[in-house]
């Protein structure tokens, strides 16, 4: 079982005023290119929010056009720079029945897996409230036993770069001792930090996918300032064979090719 995990593409109108360090466009064409080259096709990708950058509909149909070259289906959730209404009428999901989240669940093979919608409007952070803690209590439920993978936006956690922290979840707590009773939860997968990450929430290995687009600086600095850095862009690709989970990054648009060395031949 391969699984693919795309995060944070801000595509953007050419025509708008987003202030640009790298070509989001491009960089999202670049890896839907990647993707489709990969030598075992993933299952399914996994886009994990903030696809557009403002969530117009002007640049939900660019990226339309960006995806619709990608071979492999796609599962989709918002994150707070998307928006619902246009997200909604872009991506024919099974969603939630609940009009305030666009949370979903699907098999795909013999995994679970749960998009929870952590999206809060108006607000870069995000939220795991009253609300969602029902619903994602009905699709925990509905697991029973299987292999489950919780997808989501927000990260259940604090990085330690406190500019991004402040952008937080809402509701950490309460999300991590829901997973922690759930022995079936195999891996949460998220977005928003623009950078890869690892942690451990409530006993379940969680992952942040590296962006499509700029990274944020690495600073633990409590005072540190606001920076981003052109780290190479990528996107991850899960691995699933006999209950282990192995998490690679492709990194794309490096300008560097494979290389057979003398030693192999």
């Amino acid at each position: 079982m391969l699984l693919a995990q795309l995060t944070d593409t801000h595509v953007i109108d050419p025509d708008g005023d987003t202030e640009l360090v790298v070509d989001n466009n491009h960089r999202l064409e670049l890896a839907v290119e990647r993707l489709n080259a990969e030598t075992v096709q993933p299952e399914v990708v996994i886009a994990t929010g903030d696809l557009t950058d403002n969530g117009t509909a002007v640049e939900m149909d660019i990226l339309a056009g960006l995806l619709a070259p990608l071979e492999a289906p796609l599962l989709a959730l918002p994150g707070n720079h998307d928006d619902r209404t246009t997200f909604r009428a872009m991506f024919d999901m099974p969603w939630a029945t609940e009009d305030s989240h666009l949370s979903w669940v699907t098999n795909v093979g013999n995994l679970h897996i749960i998009g929870l919608d952590t999206l809060l409007p108006g607000t870069h952070g995000g939220m795991f409230d009253p609300e969602r803690q029902r619903w994602l209590t009905e699709a925990l439920d509905a697991s029973g036993t299987r292999p489950t993978v919780i997808a989501m936006h927000h990260p259940p956690f604090l990085s330690g770069i406190h500019w991004m922290d402040s952008m937080r979840l809402e509701g950490m707590a309460i999300f991590t001792e829901m997973v922690a009773r759930r022995s079936n939860v195999i891996r949460i997968l998220c977005g928003h930090l623009h950078r890869p990450l690892t942690a451990t929430i409530g006993g379940v290995t969680t992952t942040v996918g590296p962006s499509t687009i700029q990274h944020v600086e690495l600073d633990l600095d409590p005072s540190a300032s606001i920076e981003v850095i052109r780290d190479p862009p990528g996107y991850h690709l899960h691995n699933y064979v006999d209950d282990v989970w192995v998490s690679h990054i492709r990194y794309i648009d490096t300008g560097e090719s494979p290389v057979v060395p003398e030693w192999s031949k």
